[in-house]
């Protein structure tokens, strides 16, 4: 027979509240303090996917966007050549933390957009949507591809 103790621990453990965010490879999350928003991303991890990125695309879903992502943190510069959508660029170290963000950048500039030192993540939005989306300097990313060594990662 079960103590109440270890029936009440059992019960806590299955119905235990959690805050954690759920991850899906194809959903980027954010939490700026306690607003929280999503959006649907297509991940470049690649050498070649980053290479092109949104290159050549006559428009970006209003709710999607891209995300790449390297190996390592460092120093990151984005362009716009070849690039038809004028584009919100968020960069974000190892952990997940947007350090800029680097809004309206117009279509076609070869213009260096520079993120700065030990970033790891960039996602590319619609020109308007970071701000929607609460990303803000200091905002969390949650995707599988990021790991910040918090309780909320995936």
């Amino acid at each position: 027979m079960y103590s109440l103790a270890r029936k009440v621990s059992l019960l806590l453990f299955v119905f235990q509240p959690t805050n954690l965010i759920a991850c899906d490879i194809g959903i980027l999350q954010i939490k700026f303090f306690d607003l929280h928003s999503k959006i649907k991303v297509e991940v470049a991890d690649s050498h070649q996917e980053r290479k092109k990125g949104l290159m050549f695309r006559d428009s970006l879903d209003p709710d999607s966007g891209m995300l790449f992502v390297y190996d390592h943190p460092q120093k990151v510069g984005f362009w716009m050549k070849n690039t038809l959508v004028a584009l919100d660029i968020v960069f974000a170290d190892s952990k997940g933390t947007v350090i800029k963000v680097a809004q309206n950048n117009k279509p076609l500039s070869l213009d260096v957009i520079r993120g700065g030192e030990n970033i790891q993540y960039v996602l590319e939005v619609n020109a308007g949507k970071s701000e929607e989306l609460n990303l803000f300097k200091g905002a969390k990313l949650y995707h599988p591809a990021i790991y910040s060594g918090l309780a909320e990662d995936c």
